[in-house]
């Protein structure tokens, strides 16, 4: 009786870290996750963890360290989802996939800007049979936020 008792307990114990670790997102609903978190009060240089490739969030957290230690802009000088300084998105975000392989993707967001149709995509990854991640954005204008991130810093 001792062993079961323990072993209920070890399970109640770990049974909330389970439920806590995210479940894997469809492509789709992970650049969902992504938009959400770096728009509005989000912080695209600050998105969740596991929404992002390693990479990518190397890259966007080289970025912070350099505007906290310049005390302004570095390399990101507008917004990627408008693709200038300033705007507001019009409507809903329409989201399609298009898987190239059993690791690699894009995910295609379509909406609109001051009435303008845009495009932004959204390279997607995943290491074997892990979760999906945003790799990069791809703006509408087809500028590489991972290239430009990749620059020279001041």
């Amino acid at each position: 009786m001792r062993k079961t008792g323990m072993l209920v307990i070890v399970s109640l114990l770990l049974a909330p870290a389970v439920q806590a670790a995210p479940a894997c997102q469809q492509p789709a609903d992970v650049a969902r996750a992504f938009f959400e978190a770096t728009t509005g009060k989000g912080d695209l240089l600050e998105p969740p963890q596991a929404l992002v490739s390693a990479a990518f969030a190397k890259s966007l957290r080289g970025e912070r360290a350099c505007q906290v230690r310049e005390e302004g802009i570095c390399t990101i000088d507008s917004d990627p989802w408008l693709d200038a300084q300033d705007g507001d998105i019009d409507g809903p975000v329409r989201y399609s996939w298009k898987q190239a392989s059993a690791t690699a993707g894009q995910i295609e967001m379509r909406y609109s800007v001051w009435n303008n149709a845009y495009v932004t995509r959204l390279p997607m990854v995943r290491k074997g049979e892990d979760c999906w991640q945003v790799d990069d954005i791809l703006t509408n204008s087809g500028r590489s936020v991972r290239k430009i991130l990749a620059q020279p810093l001041p």
